[in-house]
């Protein structure tokens, strides 16, 4: 039987805190230098000392609730830990960058790419307005029109940001415009 199996075996039938923690070190001696390679060559340098630091601490508090017994699926068990850890990583990433504009710096970026014409005090009025309308009742509405209409993102790269089909991202986009045209009457 493998080293590493027969000490977490042994750590899951200790009841005594120092010699559970002394089992925790020794396993943790085992499968660092592995899991290491895996989220560093996940993570940018510069984050992937944190993200290791919650994997470990991740296979530390749920060491108790593994329940298998072969070497095979212990690794399995702590790389689907260090997966889970990472995916949380990257939404974390994606939700510090992607913060919503209020909307009179939206404004102040379409006036600073408006055309020779510029859009009349009546429009603007009523954009404004809907636009304030469809922020508080539909933001993810909002978000899109902006993405595909403002920002000029088509159907594809809004379906694979936010990991949809294509169709799904076209028919979302169709759904939006309707509810901002119901707005407007």
């Amino acid at each position: 039987m493998d080293d590493l199996i027969k000490i977490v075996r042994t750590y899951r039938l200790t009841v005594g805190l120092t010699e559970r923690i002394r089992l925790a070190e020794e396993i943790f001696r085992h499968i660092e230098p592995d899991l290491r390679v895996f989220v560093f060559s996940s993570v940018t340098h510069d984050a992937a000392k944190d993200a290791l630091q919650e994997v470990l601490k991740a296979v530390a508090v749920s060491l108790k609730q593994f329940k298998g017994d072969t070497h095979k699926e212990f690794w399995g068990w702590c790389y689907r830990i260090a997966r889970n850890k990472l995916s949380d990583h990257f939404r974390q990433q994606y939700a510090e960058r992607v913060q919503p504009l209020p909307p009179d710096e939206l404004w102040q970026i379409m006036e600073s790419t408006a055309q020779a014409k510029p859009i009349s005090p009546g429009v603007r009025h009523d954009l404004e307005h809907i636009i304030k309308l469809l922020t508080a009742t539909k933001p993810d509405c909002s978000d899109l029109l902006w993405k595909h209409y403002v920002i000029g993102l088509d159907y594809a790269e809004i379906a694979e940001e936010r990991k949809l089909s294509y169709d799904n991202a076209r028919m979302k986009i169709g759904r939006c415009l309707d509810e901002a045209k119901s707005l407007v009457s």
